[in-house]
């Protein structure tokens, strides 16, 4: 219809003998505040403030406004007229047009607003409106929680045999580090890093899971200081990675859900916290999980499989809502359907299996408090998915947007992130 209307436009204006002037992103330029986080809702309507500046004045045009949803279908299309009056001055020099742009009948979700002239898009950025009503309906098997009963049982049968090395390179005065190693589901052996105030006392601890293929890093003499930190990667990556037999881990084990790669994954979570509990210096109390992406995912699982932790801060987190997941994005959603296409498996079973592994399905088990943080931007674990798992969490949580990033929020924001979900641990130690 657009289309249409403008191609009608052009040929009144050849028969008519008029002119017109193409103003572009390179003619105009456009602005819009962030409010609200650019997360909506009932009590804070959707608004956008617009402001266009150009060098040049004496001009009339319009932009237009494409609203659609995170699956990209159109929701409404928007022309917004603006003028740049020689009176127009903008404080940084040249001229400027502003306009308000409301947004109405929106149901819970999360868009993307585009805004284009002619043929050029001026800006493009995603926000959330009513995001705790999103309902991302689980679809657990019926024996989902048998499932992973049998698996902890299992895990507790394997002997831990935890193993300690001193790194005197990366140890300080005030807090020692070790290499760690421990026996897990399968007799797989995990290795992490763990680090301990040398004070002698006990402390509380924190759990840093990580992102899938991370590095694994070494705790620093800033990181949690006065408490005891175990980084630790699940099986075949990080520190394990020379010794991964799974060669890509999501697409490993696909036939079933006993031999699939996050089976495992998830229940190394729980056997790294069973090797916290196991030292002297831990305060057996008050232990907490954190992880950005995988890392995310794998604190979200530790957290629904084991009450032992007493809060959860993740970020970004992966690994939830697969059958709209693997709609709004390409990656992970490629390495499962090769790897099943290689096994001769049909999307139906896969979606089965990962009915399995789901964070959507397990979050409702959480017994302690949450904080998620997540990137409004994020096209690798998309909002729509982190809000899939936060919503099925019915312990005291709340979420921290950042609006202008994206999958790497925790990255770009890592001061901010490190002293919000600190804060929010300390809100949680019972000190004895």
């Amino acid at each position: 219809m657009i289309n249409r209307m403008q191609k009608w436009i052009y040929i009144i204006i050849l028969l008519t003998g008029y002119s017109i002037k193409s103003y572009t992103q390179e003619t105009i330029n456009l602005n819009i505040p962030v409010e609200q986080n650019w997360m909506f809702d009932n009590e804070h309507p959707v608004r956008f403030m617009l402001e266009l500046t150009s060098a040049q004045s004496g001009f009339s045009d319009r932009i237009r406004m494409d609203i659609a949803t995170d699956f990209g279908n159109a929701v409404s299309s928007t022309f917004i007229t603006y003028s740049f009056g020689t009176d127009s001055i903008a404080p940084g020099g040249g001229f400027r047009s502003r306009a308000s742009v409301p947004l109405t009948n929106l149901t819970p979700g999360f868009y993307q607003a585009c805004f284009i002239a002619g043929t050029d898009t001026l800006k493009h950025f995603f926000f959330g409106y009513e995001a705790e009503q999103i309902l991302s309906k689980p679809d657990g098997l019926p024996n989902l929680k048998r499932f992973w009963n049998k698996t902890i049982t299992e895990l507790k049968r394997v002997q831990p045999v935890y193993k300690m090395t001193r790194l005197p390179e990366s140890s300080k005065p005030e807090r020692d580090v070790y290499e760690v190693e421990m026996c897990s589901l399968e007799g797989e052996i995990l290795r992490g890093y763990w680090a301990v105030p040398t004070d002698g006392q006990s402390h509380p601890a924190v759990v840093v899971y990580q992102g899938y293929d991370a590095v694994t890093w070494i705790p620093g003499p800033d990181d949690y200081p006065g408490w005891c930190i175990l980084v630790i990667p699940p099986r075949g990556q990080g520190l394990n990675k020379p010794y991964n037999r799974f060669g890509e881990w999501i697409a490993f084990g696909l036939d079933s859900p006993k031999h699939y790669y996050y089976r495992g994954a998830f229940a190394d979570t729980v056997r790294s916290i069973d090797f916290i509990f196991a030292q002297p210096c831990f305060d057996g109390q008050n232990l907490f999980a954190t992880g950005i992406s995988q890392g995310g995912a794998l604190t979200l699982a530790a957290a629904s499989l084991d009450h032992r932790i007493s809060a959860a801060a993740p970020i970004v987190p992966f690994l939830s809502d697969y059958p709209d997941y693997f709609r709004l994005v390409h990656w992970p959603a490629s390495l499962v359907f090769e790897g099943a296409a290689r096994q001769n498996i049909d999307k139906d079973k896969i979606f089965s299996l990962l009915t399995y592994f789901d964070l959507k399905n397990l979050t409702g088990w959480i017994k302690c408090p949450v904080l998620m943080g997540f990137g409004l931007q994020d096209n690798i674990t998309p909002p729509h998915t982190n809000f899939a798992a936060y919503n099925h969490i019915r312990t005291p949580k709340r979420w921290i947007c950042y609006p202008t990033s994206g999958h790497f929020a925790a990255y770009e924001n890592m001061d901010s992130w490190i002293a919000e979900s600190t804060r929010f641990f300390n809100q949680y130690v019972v000190w004895k």
